[in-house]
């Protein structure tokens, strides 16, 4: 019987340490990355609209992308920006809004298909497709794409709401609603 209580003793501390270890290890590792869990969860993004704003400050011209990339380094507002020929990608921290990159080169393709909407000043911004967009599906914005089809120039967003993902298409001078588009991860198609 205290042979059994012995290795009932012995078997629970070791429990304890196992698992006091592994909590200890995670915080010691949060900790060496300069945050805790809960602080990286309570910071928000800045959103499409101010992505949008503070790469126009960067640049002018019109804005014909928008994406939140995620990578190792830290998370991003990716903003293409077009005129005349040339093609501005500025780079934004996504939580913070500061430049982290500019990156121009000159754009030889021919598909400036979004000059004629602009030039009648009747384009609204990626922002308000991005606002347009969200109040139709839940989620997070994580991508703008000002696009032509079948001659209507419209924005195509994408809103990700865990493994579902929302694509709607907005009208890019009325803000109207043209089409959802909902893919689940595991669908199959």
């Amino acid at each position: 019987m205290i042979k059994m209580q012995k290795k009932l003793w012995g078997s629970l501390a070791a429990a304890v340490i196992v698992l006091g270890g592994g909590y200890g290890l995670s915080e010691a590792q949060a900790a060496k990355a300069g945050s805790t869990g809960a602080a990286v969860q309570d910071k928000a993004l800045i959103g499409i609209a101010k992505a949008e704003a503070n790469a126009l400050k960067e640049a002018k011209g019109i804005v014909v992308s928008v994406d939140l990339e995620k990578k190792l380094s830290g998370t991003y507002y990716d903003v293409e920006i077009r005129k005349d020929h040339q093609e501005i990608e500025v780079r934004l921290d996504a939580y913070t809004g500061k430049t982290v990159k500019v990156r121009k080169e000159t754009d030889k393709d021919d598909d400036d298909f979004y000059r004629a909407g602009s030039q009648n000043g009747t384009l609204i911004s990626a922002g308000q497709a991005a606002a347009a967009a969200a109040a139709s599906a839940k989620g997070t914005v994580t991508e703008v794409d000002l696009d032509e089809d079948d001659g209507i120039l419209l924005y195509e967003v994408k809103i990700r709401n865990g493994k579902t993902e929302t694509e709607i298409g907005v009208d890019a001078s009325s803000a109207k609603i043209l089409y959802t588009d909902v893919d689940h991860d595991d669908d199959e198609d």
